[in-house]
């Protein structure tokens, strides 16, 4: 493959951050009724009606966020190879972040598939709707290992990066590592269903969600200047080159 091909891969690679986060917070979080978020403590003829009132919104928007999560994955996979350049022989930490944003992509869809299960027929035993709406929330919250993992792999090889222009500055890389152990609290919403510790608790949703979205859009911005710098540096010396022959 020629380097332009390369470079316009990494390019479409790391703008699919941006388009992840945007269409993420559209279907996701809006459509979905996922802010706020159904709270545990609902009876389970209060959820239903809540399915009901909001079908085709709740429909469309976790169906489309089943698709649109694979944007994570070009970026995971871009990022993985501006972390292996920087780790050189041995980029132990860059697969580890592979893994974590690979996933990643898996506990999103399957949280997201149980929803659309719980939507498919409304006029279902409401149990059966309480329970697939349980298995979603508890699919997506106490599976973030993987997430924070991925997000530490990059701050650990962030701060090792010794080049006169990182990839990500240390104050991001330190800001990663918090944002990745913010999801901590929500190991306890398998155990209670109200607080802030419970599933829409400010503790266990509104915070660690804010993080991870937070440190998604810090990283695409530096991966993105990473890739711009680098087409810039090759078209540098290939301007130079031709000179340097004739001489």
């Amino acid at each position: 493959m020629d380097e332009k091909t390369a470079f316009r891969h990494e390019l479409i690679s790391a703008w699919c951050g941006p388009a992840f986060l945007i269409s993420f917070i559209i279907f996701w979080v809006i459509l979905g009724h996922n802010f706020p978020n159904p709270s545990p403590a609902l009876t389970a003829d209060a959820l239903q009606a809540r399915y009901a009132e909001n079908l085709g919104s709740i429909r469309l928007g976790f169906i489309i966020s089943m698709i649109i999560v694979v944007f994570y994955l070009p970026w995971t996979a871009l990022l993985s190879t501006q972390m292996a350049r920087i780790e050189g022989r041995f980029p132990v930490m860059a697969y580890l972040q592979l893994l974590g944003g690979g996933l990643t992509v898996m506990v999103v869809s399957f949280s997201a598939f149980f929803w659309v299960a719980a939507a498919f027929r409304p006029d279902q035993d409401p149990a059966t709707t309480q329970m697939l709406t349980d298995l979603g929330w508890l699919c997506i919250d106490l599976q973030y290992a993987c997430t924070t993992l991925q997000m530490i792999a990059a701050a650990l090889v962030g701060l090792a990066d010794k080049r006169e222009v990182p990839l990500f500055p240390r104050w991001a890389c330190y800001v990663t590592i918090w944002c990745g152990l913010s999801f901590l609290p929500a190991s306890l919403t398998g155990v209670l269903k109200t607080g802030p510790f419970a599933w829409d608790g400010i503790l266990s949703y509104y915070i660690p969600y804010a993080c991870w979205l937070g440190w998604y859009t810090i990283a695409s911005t530096y991966m993105i200047k990473e890739v711009n710098r680098r087409i810039k540096a090759s078209e540098g010396t290939a301007v130079t080159s031709p000179s340097l022959s004739r001489a």
